[in-house]
Order: C-alpha cells, then sequence, then structure tokens
C-alpha cells in the first residue's frame, strides 16, 4: 500500500495482481490537463485507489479522486466553487479486442507494456466528473432584466425590404 508520496509511473498489471492500494493527495497544479484552472492550482487532490481482480479474472481499478475547482459561472461569469468527485471504475485492458470483450458494465482503460502515468487516469475522471454547466445558487450578481418583449427598431434593416418594393413595381 502507498499512502502519501504517489508514484508517478505504475505497473498497472502488477498492482492489480498483487493488490496493491494507492492513496495520497496532488494538488491540481500536479495534473497538466487542469492547469487552465487557474484559481484553482493549489487546491488538493485527494486519490484513493484500489488495484485487483474481479471474480471474473478482470485486472481492476476502483476507487475514487476528488477536488474542489474554481470554475466561471456560466449566468453572471462570476467565479464559483465546485466540488468535483469521480468514482473509478475501469478494467484494465491491452487492445481494442479486449475492451470490446468486456461486460457492458465494465469500463476499459487501455494500457501497454510501458509504465502507467497515473495523473493520466487522474485528469481523465476527474474531467469526466465536472458539472456541464458551473452556476451559482443564486448568482452573487445582479443579472440585467430582460422585459422578455424585444424592442421594435424603427429603422430595422429588413432583409425583405428589397423584395417589397420590387413586388410593389410591378402592378
Amino acid at each position: 500500500m502507498f499512502s502519501g508520496q504517489l508514484p508517478q509511473f505504475l505497473d498497472p498489471r502488477k498492482y492489480a495482481d498483487q493488490g496493491r492500494v494507492v492513496e495520497g493527495q496532488l494538488t491540481v497544479r500536479d495534473l497538466p490537463r487542469l492547469q487552465d484552472y487557474e484559481e484553482s492550482l493549489d487546491q488538493p487532490v485527494a486519490i484513493s485507489l484500489a488495484f485487483g481482480r474481479d471474480e471474473e479474472g478482470h485486472r481492476r481499478i476502483e476507487g475514487e479522486v476528488s477536488t474542489t475547482l474554481v470554475l466561471p459561472c456560466q449566468r453572471c461569469l462570476e467565479p464559483v466553487t465546485c466540488e468535483v468527485k469521480a468514482t473509478i471504475d475501469v478494467a484494465l485492458v491491452w487492445n481494442e479486442e479486449q475492451a470490446k470483450a468486456l461486460p457492458e458494465r465494465l469500463d476499459p482503460w487501455l494500457i501497454d507494456d510501458e509504465p502507467m502515468v497515473l495523473t493520466d487516469l487522474l485528469e481523465e475522471e476527474l474531467l469526466l466528473a465536472m458539472p456541464l454547466v458551473a452556476l451559482h445558487d443564486p448568482c452573487p450578481t445582479a443579472l440585467p432584466h430582460d422585459s422578455g418583449k424585444p424592442e421594435k427598431q424603427e429603422n430595422a434593416d429588413n432583409p425583405f425590404a428589397v423584395l417589397a418594393q420590387l413586388k410593389g413595381q410591378g402592378k
């Protein structure tokens, strides 16, 4: 079991065969694909992963990864803090054929003979767990109110105005 300092690279096949557990913490700064969330770079990322085999012999990774991200509210564009928690449950596969042969309840995680980069899995799962639309409830900034009726513009360009003029000339 690893606790605290997380390995950068690991052999998921060996970890699954040995039933290892990896627990620890990183920061958002350590995850390259989350670098755009500048206000979140110092936020901790908690990781708890259990490697093993299931009753059918599939090598699996199960666990969770969680953090807090500061995202722009899609209503008022002010920063909103979102808890992002991903449940990880993947089966290790080495090619597309193995992925297709998995039962539908299992998600494949494609690996090769090279050591696995742990942050790749963590980033992928966090990105998938992010909210589709980040919103305050309610927004702290007053939003402009629309009366619901568009104002009628007197000099609005009507794309059909030329056709109306041509139709009038034909009489």
